[in-house]
C-alpha cells in the first residue's frame, strides 16, 4: 500500500482554507508541468477532497474524489491498492452526502478488488469489512452487518492479537490504519445492543473495556466510554429481563411499558466511520482556540522579524567607481602616444 500524502504546510496550524489554497495552487503547477492525467495530481485531488470533507463541504469533497478515482483508475489501474483506497474515500464522502446505496456499492467493489489482489487472509481486509459493517449497521441490515463485523475482529485478532493495541486512533501510520481490537469489540457490540440481544452485546463489550483498562489504564477517556455504555447494556438488560418476567408471570394481559430500543443515528456511524479511517475532530475549549491564536501570531512575528533581519544584513549594491581622466593639457589629448617633436633646425634651401 502507498503511504499516506502529508498535510499541507498550513494544515497542521489550523489554516485549512489556507492549505486548500496551496493544493490548489500545486494542482494548477502540475497540470501546466504534467497534464491532466498524473500521480502527482491524483494526490492532490485526494488531498483537496479530504481538506474540503473536514471543513463541512462535502458536496465539494465529493466532486474532488470522483476525480482522483476516475484518474487513478486511468494512471495506476483498477486493481492497483491506491485505487482500492480512493473508492474508500468516496465511499465515506457519499454516505456523509446521505447517498448510502452508492456508498455500500463503492464498498462492496473495494473489497471485490481486494479479494483479487491480497486474498481474504489480508490484515487490511478487517478496515474494509468494519467500513462495510458500520454502513450496514446504518441501513438496518443487522445480520449481514454482524457478519462482516466478525470477520473484522476475527482478522485483527489474527494479525494483531486478541489483547493487542496496535495503533493509535490519533495517529494514520499506514494507508488503511489497523482496526484496534477493543474497538472491533464495540462495534459487534453495538450491533448487538441494535438486535436486543444484549448478553452477546455484554460479552463484546467487556472484552472491549478488559483491554482498555490493561493497555490505556482506568482514567483514559476511552476506558471511561467503555465502562458508561456497559452500565448502560446492564440497564436495558435488566429491563428487558423484568419485562420477560411480567410477561411469563401474568401472560398477555401484562401491563408493562413498551421497551426502547434505539435504531442507529446517521451521525452516529458517521462518527464511526470517521474514527475508523483515521479522521478526527478534536474539540478545542475557547480558552484553547485563545491560546492556539497567540502561538500563531507569535510564531508570525518571528518569522517577519528574522526576515527583516535577513534583508538588512545583505551587502548594499555599490556602483562602479569612474575611470581616472588622463593627466596632460587639451593640446596632448590629439597627439599620438609617443610622438616627439623633431629638435634639430629646419635648413632652408
Amino acid at each position: 500500500m502507498a503511504c499516506p500524502d502529508p498535510p499541507p504546510r498550513g494544515c497542521p496550524a489550523g489554516f485549512l482554507k489556507e492549505g486548500c489554497e496551496l493544493i490548489n495552487e500545486a494542482l494548477n503547477l502540475f497540470n501546466n508541468v504534467y497534464g491532466a492525467m498524473h500521480v502527482e495530481t491524483c494526490a492532490c485531488l485526494r488531498l483537496l477532497a479530504r481538506l474540503h470533507y473536514i471543513m463541512g463541504d462535502y458536496a465539494e469533497a465529493l466532486s474532488n474524489q470522483q476525480k482522483a478515482v476516475l484518474m487513478s483508475e486511468r494512471v495506476m489501474g483498477i486493481e492497483h491498492p491506491n485505487t482500492i483506497q480512493e473508492y474508500m474515500h468516496l465511499a465515506l464522502y457519499c454516505f456523509a452526502s446521505s447517498q448510502l446505496s452508492t456508498s455500500l456499492s463503492l464498498l462492496y467493489r473495494a473489497r471485490y478488488l481486494m479479494l483479487l489482489v491480497f486474498g481474504e487472509d489480508h490484515p487490511e481486509m478487517a478496515l474494509l469489512d468494519n467500513n462495510i459493517g458500520l454502513v450496514l449497521h446504518g441501513v438496518m441490515e443487522y445480520d449481514l452487518s454482524l457478519r462482516f463485523l466478525e470477520n473484522a475482529l476475527a482478522v485483527s485478532t489474527k494479525y494483531h492479537g486478541p489483547k493487542a493495541l496496535k495503533v493509535a486512533l490519533s495517529q494514520r501510520t499506514v494507508p488503511f490504519p489497523c482496526p484496534i481490537s477493543p474497538d472491533s469489540h464495540h462495534l459487534v457490540a453495538r450491533v448487538y445492543e441494535s438486535k436486543a440481544e444484549f448478553r452477546s452485546a455484554l460479552q463484546h463489550e467487556k472484552e472491549g473495556y478488559t483491554i482498555y483498562k490493561t493497555q490505556l489504564g482506568e482514567d483514559h477517556e476511552k476506558t471511561k466510554e467503555s465502562s458508561e455504555y456497559l452500565k448502560c447494556l446492564t440497564q436495558q438488560a435488566v429491563a428487558l429481563q423484568r419485562t420477560m418476567n411480567e410477561i411469563y408471570r401474568n401472560g398477555s394481559s401484562a401491563n408493562i411499558p413498551p421497551l426502547k430500543f434505539t435504531a442507529p443515528s446517521l451521525a452516529s456511524v458517521l462518527e464511526q466511520l470517521n474514527v475508523i479511517n483515521g479522521i478526527l475532530f478534536i474539540p478545542l475549549s475557547q480558552k484553547d482556540l485563545e491560546n492556539l491564536k497567540a502561538e500563531v501570531a507569535r510564531r508570525h512575528q518571528l518569522q517577519e522579524a528574522s526576515r527583516n533581519r535577513d534583508k538588512v544584513e545583505e551587502p548594499m549594491a555599490t556602483e562602479p567607481e569612474p575611470e581616472p581622466e588622463p593627466s596632460g593639457g587639451p593640446e596632448d589629448l590629439g597627439s599620438e602616444p609617443g610622438a616627439a617633436k623633431d629638435p634639430s633646425p629646419s635648413v632652408q634651401g
